[in-house]
């Protein structure tokens, strides 16, 4: 979307969200489209920007309208050089309000950085479970709903699963279920042995990120990730300068 322009659905979609337009499964599925496409949040997040600038210079120009109208009505020069200290001070407690306002910066990181899992390659997938192979291409088509319930079905008959443990805490992220998929991700993450220690960190430091449990993110040992050990660290160090 960075691209180019957006389309026309697109835009109307981001812009009813902002003005609380939708209906509550409209919001859930924007929120599904937005947890795992980083491109639609940053215009998200532009979209906001551009209110609220919109909404300050019309707060300004309607305070400048009013000085004018009581300087023809013989308010006096004076007045009309209150009206402009007070549209300042409009706008100066707007951006204030506007930077009070924005996601916190542990949201922010999250955000910047969350993708949904892309999952595993059906045709060589580590299963011959065709239950397993039709809840990873229901995943992969965005069903995270679906592919879940059934993942669920299977690691209840297979406890000892790490990778249905893992693909169940990947479609409740990718679900926005972050304390859901904590405890599934947290036992992955602390085993050595486990094929899946390093992905579980990694979306483990992120669920600890969006849920604001920062102190167990700088805890956990991301760094030691040979993908994402540089991209863990610098959010870290962001952390640190708040």
């Amino acid at each position: 979307m960075s691209n180019g322009a957006l389309d026309r659905t697109t835009f109307e979609a981001i812009e009813a969200y902002v003005l609380d337009r939708m209906s509550a499964a409209e919001r859930a599925g924007f929120e599904q489209r937005l947890a795992s496409d980083p491109a639609l949040r940053a215009e998200l997040d532009l979209e906001r920007e551009h209110i609220l600038a919109v909404e300050l210079g019309g707060l300004q120009r309607t305070l400048q309208a009013i000085g004018e109208v009581e300087l023809r009505n013989g308010g006096g020069p004076a007045w009309g050089g209150l009206l402009k200290y007070a549209a300042g001070i409009a706008l100066l407690i707007g951006a204030a309000l506007w930077w009070m306002l924005r996601p916190p910066a542990n949201e922010r990181l999250f955000a910047e950085h969350f993708a949904v899992d892309p999952g595993l390659p059906v045709a060589m997938s580590v299963t011959d479970d065709p239950v397993f192979a039709d809840a990873m291409v229901s995943f992969k088509e965005g069903h995270y709903a679906e592919a879940r319930s059934r993942w669920t079905s299977l690691l209840k008959e297979r406890p000892g699963s790490d990778t249905l443990q893992y693909y169940v805490a990947a479609a409740l992220m990718a679900e926005g279920d972050l304390p859901g998929a904590i405890p599934l991700l947290e036992p992955l993450a602390a085993s050595p042995a486990s094929p899946f220690l390093h992905k579980a960190r990694w979306y483990l430091f992120l669920a600890y990120l969006r849920t604001g449990e920062t102190d167990k993110a700088a805890a956990l040992p991301v760094e030691e990730d040979p993908l994402r050990g540089d991209q863990a660290r610098a959010i870290k160090q962001q952390l640190k300068a708040r």
